[in-house]
C-alpha cells in the first residue's frame, strides 16, 4: 500500500498540469503547414483537419472550435465560429494570447502576448503585457514580426462544417515571438459585434469590454511546442508512465500475496 501512495505522489510531483486540474489543449507536430491559404476560413478540406481540435458548446447553443498545430517555428490557430449566423465586417474579431512563462500573475505582464484580427481584414495587430493603463488591461500595441499572419474571414462551401456562412479566424504565430516553451498559458476567443458577447477558451472567462482578455490567472494550458518538442507531448508521456508503475507496483503486490497463499 505503501508503494502505491508513492507512486500516486510522483505523479502528482511529475505531472502538476493534470493534478491541477486546470483547462488544457493539447497540440502537435504538424506538416503541410505551407499549403495553407491565408484567406481566414477553410480553402480546400484538408487544410486544417490535421491540426488537434477543441470543440466548445456554449450554453446559448453557441459553438466555437479551436483548432491548433505547429511546425516548430510556428504556432497556428484556427478560430471557426461554427454557429454564428450575423456578422459585423471589421467590428467582429478574433484573438489569441499566449505566454510562454509559467509563473502566472494576476496583470498582464511583459511576456504575455495577444494577436487580434477584425472580420475582414489583413491587417492583425500585436499586443504586448506590462503596460501602466488598467483600461486596457495593460496592453500596449507593438509591430508585428515580419512572419505573423492573421485573417479574418467568413465561411464558404469548402468549411468543414457547413452550413450558413459564419466567421472564422486563421493565425500564424512565430515562436521566437512568444518564446519556446512545453507549456503554455493559453487564451483564445472570437468576439461578436452584433451579440455584444465574446465566445472563449477556457469558457466563460471574460468580459466583453475590448479588449477582452481576462487576467492571466484565468487562462488555460496549451501542452504544446517547442523547438525539440516530439509529436507525443511528454506530460502525456509521464502521466502514462507514471500510471503503468502504480500498475506494476500494486501487480506487484498482488503477486506477491498470492505466492504466499501458495507456501
Amino acid at each position: 500500500m505503501k508503494k502505491l501512495v508513492v507512486a500516486l505522489i510522483m505523479l502528482i510531483i511529475i505531472c502538476p498540469h493534470f493534478a491541477l486540474g486546470q483547462p488544457q489543449i493539447f497540440t502537435t507536430l504538424r506538416g503541410g503547414t505551407d499549403s495553407i491559404v491565408w484567406d481566414g476560413k477553410w480553402s480546400y478540406l484538408q487544410e486544417w483537419k490535421p491540426m488537434t481540435e477543441n470543440i466548445l458548446r456554449f450554453n446559448d447553443g453557441n459553438e466555437l472550435s479551436v483548432k491548433t498545430g505547429h511546425d516548430r517555428q510556428n504556432l497556428y490557430v484556427f478560430l471557426d465560429f461554427i454557429s454564428e449566423k450575423q456578422f459585423e465586417k471589421k467590428s467582429d474579431y478574433g484573438i489569441v494570447c499566449i505566454n510562454a512563462n509559467k509563473t502566472i500573475e494576476s496583470d498582464l505582464q511583459k511576456d504575455d502576448y495577444c494577436f487580434l484580427v477584425a472580420l475582414e481584414s489583413y491587417n492583425p495587430l500585436t499586443f504586448q503585457g506590462g503596460g501602466d493603463l488598467a483600461e486596457t488591461n495593460h496592453l500596449v500595441k507593438i509591430q508585428n514580426d515580419q512572419g505573423f499572419i492573421a485573417v479574418g474571414g467568413i465561411s464558404d462551401e469548402h468549411d468543414r462544417y457547413g452550413g450558413p456562412p459564419h466567421t472564422s479566424y486563421e493565425f500564424k504565430i512565430p515562436i521566437k515571438t512568444i518564446g519556446s516553451s512545453d507549456v503554455y498559458n493559453f487564451y483564445a476567443a472570437t468576439y461578436d459585434a452584433k451579440t455584444n458577447k465574446v465566445y472563449s477558451w477556457p469558457q466563460n472567462v471574460t468580459s466583453n469590454e475590448f479588449p477582452a482578455v481576462p487576467s492571466p490567472a484565468e487562462w488555460g494550458e496549451l501542452i504544446s511546442p517547442d523547438k525539440t518538442l516530439p509529436e507525443f507531448p511528454w506530460p502525456l508521456f509521464m502521466m502514462v508512465l507514471s500510471f503503468s508503475l502504480i500498475v506494476f507496483v500494486t501487480r506487484k503486490q498482488f503477486v506477491s500475496k498470492d505466492n504466499q497463499f501458495k507456501i
